[in-house]
C-alpha cells in the first residue's frame, strides 16, 4: 500500500467519524430540546397547582436543557454546570449573536433568580415564593424561545 492509499483511507475514516459525531450530537441536541419542553410543561402544571418549589426546579432544568441542547447542536460539549448565564455566554462566544447578549443584559436579575431557585427549591428555607416561581417560569419560557430562534442558524 502506498502513502496515497493510506492517506486517502485515513481521510475517509475521519470523514465518517466526523459525520457520526455530528449525527449523534444532533440527536442528543434534539433530545435535550424535547426534554426541556417537557420540563417546562411540568413547571407550568406545578405552578398551576401551587407547587412552587417543583415549578421553580422544573423551570431551571428546562432552561439548562434547552441551552445545553443548543450547545450540542453547535458541536460544543456542555460544561457540567448549573450556571444559566455561563451557558448563555458560551453560546454567545460561539455565535456572536447580539440577541444573546441583549437577552442576558436585559434579564440579568431574572436569570440570577432562575439560577438560585434550583438550590432553594431542593434544600432551602424559606421556601420558593410564588413570585420567584413565576419569574423562573417566565424566564425559562423566554430562554426556550431564544434557543428556538437560534436553533437553525
Amino acid at each position: 500500500m502506498g502513502k496515497h492509499y493510506i492517506k486517502h483511507s485515513f481521510e475517509n475514516k475521519l470523514n465518517i467519524y466526523i459525520t457520526l459525531l455530528l449525527t449523534v450530537s444532533y440527536n442528543i441536541a434534539e433530545e435535550f430540546l424535547r426534554r426541556a419542553k417537557d420540563y417546562l410543561k411540568a413547571s407550568e402544571l406545578s405552578f398551576e397547582h401551587s407547587f412552587y418549589e417543583a415549578s421553580a426546579l422544573n423551570s431551571e432544568v428546562s432552561a439548562q436543557l434547552s441551552l445545553k441542547g443548543l450547545l450540542f447542536k453547535l458541536g460544543i460539549e456542555p460544561p457540567r454546570t448549573h450556571g444559566i448565564r455561563e451557558l448563555l455566554s458560551l453560546i454567545y462566544a460561539k455565535l456572536g449573536d447580539q440577541r444573546i447578549s441583549d437577552f442576558t443584559k436585559k434579564n440579568r436579575e431574572k436569570l440570577i433568580i432562575l439560577e438560585n431557585v434550583r438550590g432553594k427549591s431542593q434544600y432551602g428555607l424559606p421556601p420558593v415564593s410564588r413570585d420567584e416561581a413565576e419569574i423562573a417560569l417566565i424566564t425559562a419560557r423566554e430562554i426556550l424561545k431564544l434557543v428556538e430562534s437560534l436553533w437553525n442558524l
